[in-house]
């Protein structure tokens, strides 16, 4: 008998349920982040640098432009088909008042309508370009070019921001709940993105100045400094500091510390200054920061899924008697 004359269930009383990592976010959702962050930051950078013009064209768009269009629907389409019914996609739109993915789903449209009809008049449809009469381009001449290009940019910043803000709004699990996950999911993106723009001047025979390979090389470093911040708070918190162990002594350490911050982020940083260093590098230099930044963006994304750990239980009601009043475990 306890203390107080009840039964004593000392299984019970001492039991705490053990860290519990989620099962329901995979490969699918790291694939939609990762296409998400990738196409909004090279819209966004793409029409900052001014290098829209200078590259490719695909049916008389900007492949920078169609490359971003390409991924966002692409992530959106993954998105409908991890839906357990699909068909009901449309109620993604719903409750904007307190949902992301209704934020997120309202800005991939507004995006891909506002960018759509932005390059409207530069398609070329056979030999002929049938909206060529509209009184704006697709470097966004005139107010209503201005009007487009500035919607669909701020279209494209949600869109980069809201797959990790879905993450880290709840507080279930400590180590998502963090504005770290959404800082480095975006700064991850205009990493790939800048990774991507570089690659296509390689690809174009555009030449590449200091400042791309300067942005090349801060971009992933920004990401490592906001994931060694993420790592460095709250450490002893139930459930984060479970994730933490995965990362740097667990199942995921390769993952994280080899494919994510050394191979993904680390190694493009040194590209970039090397390209800085040796001009004649420069080439080789951005094709091969593009394939590990592509890799470690998706990695990094992967592997913070996989160490969502829910914390453990640590006060159950105990045992009494039918009538009574329930206690909790000491």
């Amino acid at each position: 008998m306890g203390r107080d004359g009840r039964p004593e269930n000392v299984f019970m009383d001492r039991f705490a349920l053990e860290p519990k990592t989620q099962r329901v976010w995979g490969v699918p959702h790291a694939t939609w982040f990762t296409l998400m962050a990738l196409g909004g930051g090279l819209f966004i950078l793409g029409r900052s640098l001014g290098v829209e013009e200078e590259q490719g064209r695909f049916a008389g768009v900007p492949i920078i432009d169609v490359i971003s269009f390409v991924a966002i629907a692409v992530g959106g389409l993954v998105l409908i088909s991890d839906l357990g019914r699909p068909l009901r996609f449309w109620r993604a739109f719903l409750n904007v008042r307190t949902s992301w993915i209704a934020w997120g789903a309202w800005s991939d449209l507004v995006f891909l309508t506002a960018a759509g009809v932005l390059v409207l008049p530069s398609l070329e449809i056979g030999s002929s370009r049938p909206f060529a009469s509209f009184p704006w381009d697709a470097t966004g001449d005139g107010a209503v070019g201005v009007t487009l290009e500035v919607v669909a940019g701020l279209a494209a910043v949600v869109v980069m921001f809201y797959a990790g803000a879905v993450l880290a709004k709840p507080r279930a699990i400590p180590f998502w709940h963090s504005v770290a996950v959404p800082l480095q999911f975006m700064l991850s993106g205009f990493a790939m993105a800048m990774a991507t723009v570089v690659a296509l001047d390689v690809a174009y025979a555009e030449p590449i100045d200091d400042l791309d390979l300067a942005l090349l090389a801060a971009f992933p470093a920004a990401v490592l400094a906001v994931v060694a911040w993420h790592l460095s708070t709250n450490r002893t918190e139930p459930g984060k500091s479970h994730s933490i162990e995965q990362l740097l002594r667990g199942d995921h350490r390769v993952a994280f510390l080899g494919g994510a911050v050394a191979l993904g982020h680390g190694v493009p940083i040194v590209l970039a200054l090397a390209g800085l260093a040796v001009p004649g590098w420069r080439d080789a230099m951005a094709v091969a920061a593009l394939a590990t930044l592509v890799l470690g963006g998706f990695v990094l994304r992967l592997v913070t899924l996989r160490v969502g750990i829910f914390p453990p239980v640590k006060r159950l009601p105990a045992l009494v008697p039918r009538g009574t009043a329930p206690v909790t475990a000491g």
